[in-house]
């Protein structure tokens, strides 16, 4: 008998190893994927300031997608631009013509651009960007949704392809609204 319960004994150790090693490997597998994920596929960004109020309010989680690089007009991305990180929104892509008036009017393509989200004018940076302005291949404008307080396209210029770290995805507010 006893050597019978010894028996049953060294099969519950055994498998109690088995479920540490099958553990082990889940964890494993668990973290190596993350880290492909948030490496590759999935960025995560603090909002910096207020550029993309009310939209976006400083201090907002930003998930964004580092595959999706070739945005539409509308998207939000994020940038990297002469070693600075930005948070902006295209307003016009390769092809597009971007005027920007005197009188604070977004013109593309010769449209009118109205966003009623935007409850301030766009006024041009005087010096900084010459207008109108045609974006060539792989040339994106952007504008922060504060318009009257951004730093976006009117003061560093046309935004490249490859200056595009992703389209967001979602916001996490973690504060009251």
């Amino acid at each position: 008998m006893r050597k019978h319960s010894s028996t049953q004994a060294s099969e519950g150790l055994s498998d109690s190893r088995k479920d540490i090693r099958r553990l082990i490997r889940t964890g494993f597998f668990i973290v190596v994927s993350l880290w492909v994920m948030f490496a590759l596929i999935i960025g995560v960004k603090t909002t910096p300031t207020p550029d993309m109020s009310p939209t976006l309010k400083l201090g907002d989680k930003v998930i964004y997608s580092r595959v999706d690089k070739k945005p539409i007009a509308k998207d939000v991305i994020v940038l990297r631009k002469d070693g600075d990180e930005f948070i902006s929104r295209v307003v016009a892509i390769p092809g597009d013509t971007v005027e920007i008036t005197e009188e604070g009017n977004l013109i593309v393509n010769g449209n009118l651009i109205v966003d009623e989200k935007i409850s301030t004018p766009t006024y041009p940076a005087l010096e900084k960007q010459s207008y109108p302005v045609t974006l060539g291949t792989k040339e994106y404008f952007v504008l922060g949704d504060n318009r009257l307080n951004s730093v976006d396209s009117r003061y560093f210029g046309i935004v490249k392809a490859n200056e595009i770290k992703g389209t967001l995805i979602m916001v996490i507010r973690l504060y009251n609204f």
